[in-house]
């Protein structure tokens, strides 16, 4: 098979985490004479899903978001919390609008191509990287491979692991139900009580937002279990029986301990979710995929290497906090409940980003004393994996 021209760097899939890794590229003068391609699998229809994020102040991403928001609300039988996301406001914008957004930044330099074709193998080759496609095969001297195989994801269950999955709603109603200032960060009121699952809500606009049932736990339900706590939920705190449904988005998301990391060499990196670029004790990874692309950026101009690492204390904390809701399924209300009440907002934020102090860890840590992280800690201590 006849091979396509040389590039300085390729990156397979044109995802989250592909797409903030080529608009770093983009955005450093250093790579302005560098050659990147962007291949696509042929087949790829991509989900119109809502990334939620935070951060300080303006954000590069401002001018495509639908809409942030400096105050929070946390429910549960144990109490309400007000959050305040004052220094970190929490803002959400829609998958395609950031697609749209970095392909058409990234098609106006020459030195960029996108090319539609499906992955077969990477292979070394002498000093180059072969990316062997089902059109043409591709060469550079480095690739950025966002594809988990197969027996990866046998192996995440030797790990402890869970999936958050959920079903969310875009609905508008007759009259203005929410509060555009204010989200609702978790609500366990309406909740499987022998699972980890809450509501969450993202007021647009007065009479529109986005409202998901959210499960943290090991398997995925039928569509019509997160269709009734929907409706219960709307009935319930909203009373607008006549609400419209405008779209509907089902997702579900790997959290696991698993050292993803470990699969790059020194010419492919992993990234996405195949590097482990989702925090798996929350879900989240817009943020995170932006941080790691910009690491990246900086350790190619430093010669060091490309695979990102999490840091020990951070991998040991997850790990650990995965334990505890894969055998104590059904605390999870608690252990959130004392994790946002006993810490400020900006510190919980700061720490899921891992971006905290050893001082604000400290605390957090202390918060969520419990025997069950005790009996986990000790298990994990004579086991390498739970």
């Amino acid at each position: 098979m006849k091979a396509n021209s040389q590039f300085d760097y390729i990156i397979v899939g044109s995802g989250l985490s592909g797409l903030h890794l080529s608009y770093s590229f983009l955005n450093d003068k250093y790579f302005e004479n560098h050659k990147i391609l962007i291949i696509d699998k042929l087949d790829s229809i991509k989900e119109d899903n809502f990334f939620s994020f935070w951060e300080r102040g303006i954000g590069k991403w401002d001018s495509i978001i639908k809409n942030k928001w400096s105050k929070g609300k946390f429910f549960s039988k144990y109490g309400e919390i007000n959050m305040d996301f004052s220094s970190y406001n929490y803002k959400t914008l829609i998958s395609s609008d950031f697609s749209k957004y970095v392909k058409d930044k990234l098609k106006k330099n020459k030195n960029f191509k996108f090319v539609k074709d499906t992955v077969l193998k990477i292979r070394n080759e002498k000093n180059n990287i072969i990316v062997v496609g089902n059109k043409r095969n591709y060469q550079a001297s480095h690739v950025f491979d966002s594809s988990i195989q197969n027996k990866i994801k046998k192996e995440l269950y030797n790990h402890p692991s869970l999936k958050q999955h959920f079903l969310g709603w875009v609905v508008k109603t007759k009259n203005n139900e929410f509060d555009e200032k204010s989200f609702v960060f978790m609500d366990y009121r309406i909740r499987d009580k022998n699972k980890t699952a809450f509501t969450y809500v993202l007021p647009l606009k007065k009479n529109k937002a986005l409202i998901e049932y959210t499960y943290f736990s090991k398997d995925v339900c039928k569509k019509k279990v997160y269709e009734d706590y929907l409706k219960k939920y709307l009935i319930k705190y909203y009373n607008d029986p006549d609400y419209e449904i405008i779209k509907s988005e089902f997702g579900v998301i790997p959290m696991t301990s698993y050292p993803f990391y470990k699969n790059s060499t020194k010419n492919i990196t992993k990234i996405g979710a195949a590097g482990g670029w989702i925090k798996p004790s929350s879900g989240y990874s817009f943020k995170i995929c932006e941080i790691n692309s910009l690491k990246i950026i900086d350790n190619i101009k430093k010669g060091k290497k490309l695979s990102i690492k999490p840091k020990k204390k951070y991998q040991f904390l997850d790990k650990i906090l995965l334990g505890v809701l894969s055998e104590y399924n059904h605390k999870g209300e608690i252990i959130f409940y004392k994790m946002i009440k006993r810490n400020s907002t900006s510190n919980v934020l700061r720490f899921l980003y891992e971006k905290s102090s050893l001082f604000e860890e400290i605390k957090i840590i202390i918060s969520l004393r419990s025997i069950d992280f005790v009996k986990v800690f000790i298990k994990s201590i004579f086991r390498k994996a739970l």
